[in-house]
């Protein structure tokens, strides 16, 4: 600590760090204000080890932090010192020091914020997100500047901004990516192409042909798929898996029974592409932006004053990237009409309970649909792309992503439904399905999808006895919380043994060594 102290003041060209600060930690990184004797704050951010590859996810979110902030104008911290090799430096670490951004976090505001406001701040962010959705990239990757990926690593040098013009400094380039579902529950331990591109493939912008585009995209979802597979050839059934199984008589996950489905899947993945090429577009997208995450004037809460967390942002096909902030989410029914929502037609005869919770509903539903049209108006691509999240395409997309730890019968059974739906998937005079599944097929897929929902359902069950468990079933609990935790999993893990063991000691016993939180000894 006392020479990331000296590294601050140093930028600075002051005499000493006179305070440093702990912030709120996350999963990724640690966080400190440093306040220096001449009464500057500024923010140091050192990455956990799980953060992603050592060197290349500093030195991405260095470089995308500064494109984010002169190119696409963004409300960016400023990066004053960095260094991405930790034995380089003497604070023994990989570090970024950036100023510390103004304003409040939006979560402190957005309660005591009027329903308008908090439209006003939904048009803001769709703003900046038409710049997300403007900037052409020329392959799938992760930004880096030049001079810090090795000549041998592929890259692709950015040569236009967000508006076509040329860049004279072709000082970017889009390296390998550092999306951390090319890392994450070992896969960073796996070798396989993590971009950008080999060179027989033709990633592109929009100033591209159509055809081109297209190819692009198609390969990127066959690279998904490939990667699943080797990672589960080399890696197996991890002790990630999205479920609670391996008991007797449970669902028991294969490396045989995943494989054979993406194998499946590869047949058609060329087919599922989205219709509309606007959403093919490589494009740099924060996936992150929860209300922690954005800052706002305390005075005028509908300006962002700033946007923070760029470790991991990476480039990929906009369809695949594109979502809505998650602090619109919530759990109900949408409003499925372009009409405003209104209060149910009952409303005076409810209870003051039930009134409460129906405008609660309705400005949930009000500000949903209002992303919802700003971006149909605004950012049209990003809406299209919403849509086709919401197809049976994307949802086998989606599996074939994170087969790795999911749901092997599930994603068969979308595979079965798209060759139920083929003529809608390539057309009237599309190709024949090049997948056939027999009855006993289908048979056998729900048999196993109803054990894999057991096992889901008990997940869910543990992760609702346990509370708290902000990261699931990675188990990441806040330090201050860990020991009220921890005694929650320990009667969690006693609850679901009587369940599912009942009085049958052997029973038991096979049933404790799927439990994923360790044993009953880590829990003394």
């Amino acid at each position: 600590m006392n020479e990331l102290a000296r590294v601050t003041a140093a930028c600075f060209g002051t005499g000493s760090c006179l305070n440093i600060e702990k912030l709120p930690e996350g999963n990724f990184n640690k966080t400190f204000l440093m306040t220096l004797d001449s009464g500057v704050q500024v923010v140091a951010k050192v990455p956990n080890p799980n953060a992603g590859l050592p060197h290349a996810t500093t030195a991405s979110e260095v470089a995308t932090m500064d494109y984010a902030r002169n190119t696409l104008d963004l409300p960016v911290p400023k990066v004053h010192a960095w260094n991405s090799r930790s034995t380089t430096t003497r604070v023994g670490a990989e570090y970024i020091i950036m100023d510390k951004v103004s304003g409040l976090e939006l979560s402190r505001c957005w309660p005591k914020m009027k329903a308008n406001q908090k439209m006003q701040l939904l048009e803001s962010l769709v703003q900046m997100e038409r710049r997300f959705v403007s900037a052409p990239f020329p392959a799938i990757g992760s930004l880096y500047y030049k001079a810090d990926l090795d000549d041998d690593l592929p890259q692709r040098p950015l040569e236009q901004d967000h508006i076509g013009s040329k860049l004279e400094k072709k000082t970017l380039v889009v390296g390998p990516t550092t999306s951390r579902n090319f890392y994450d529950f070992g896969r960073g331990q796996v070798e396989f192409d993590r971009g950008p591109c080999k060179r027989s493939i033709q990633f592109c912008c929009l100033a591209y042909s159509q055809r081109v585009l297209g190819s692009s995209a198609r390969d990127y979802l066959k690279a998904l798929g490939a990667r699943e597979e080797r990672c589960i050839e080399q890696l197996g059934v991890t002790s990630h898996q999205f479920g609670l199984f391996g008991g007797p008589d449970s669902y028991k996950p294969t490396s045989t029974s995943k494989i054979s489905v993406l194998e499946d899947y590869n047949k058609i993945a060329g087919y599922l592409v989205p219709n509309n090429v606007s959403t093919h577009s490589p494009v740099l997208w924060h996936s992150d932006l929860h209300m922690s995450n954005i800052f706002v004037d305390p005075d005028d809460p509908t300006k962002i004053t700033g946007l923070i967390d760029w470790q991991a942002t990476h480039i990929a096909p906009l369809f695949f990237q594109a979502s809505q902030p998650h602090f619109i989410d919530f759990d109900g029914p949408r409003h499925q009409e372009m009409s405003v929502p209104r209060l149910p037609s009952n409303f005076g005869q409810l209870s003051p309970a039930e009134q409460k919770d129906a405008e609660a509903l309705e400005l949930n539903q009000t500000l949903y649909k209002f992303y919802e049209v700003e971006s149909t108006l605004r950012n049209r691509p990003v809406y299209d792309a919403l849509r086709f999240q919401q197809t049976l395409k994307y949802q086998a997309i989606a599996y074939a992503a994170s087969l790795l730890t999911g749901g092997e019968p599930r994603f068969k059974g979308k595979l079965i439904a798209l060759t139920d739906a083929w003529e809608k998937v390539v057309g009237k005079d599309g190709p024949s399905c090049p997948l056939r599944y027999s009855d006993e097929d289908r048979r056998e897929q729900e048999r196993e999808q109803e054990l894999w929902m057991v096992g889901y359902t008990n997940m869910l069950r543990v992760l609702g006895a346990i509370g708290d468990a902000q990261m699931g079933w990675d188990g990441w609990v806040e330090p201050w919380q860990y020991d009220a935790v921890r005694e929650r999993v320990r009667e969690a893990r006693k609850s679901f043994l009587e369940q599912v063991g009942g009085n049958e000691e052997e029973r038991r016993r096979e049933w404790a060594k799927c439990w994923p939180f360790g044993d009953e000894e880590d829990l003394d």
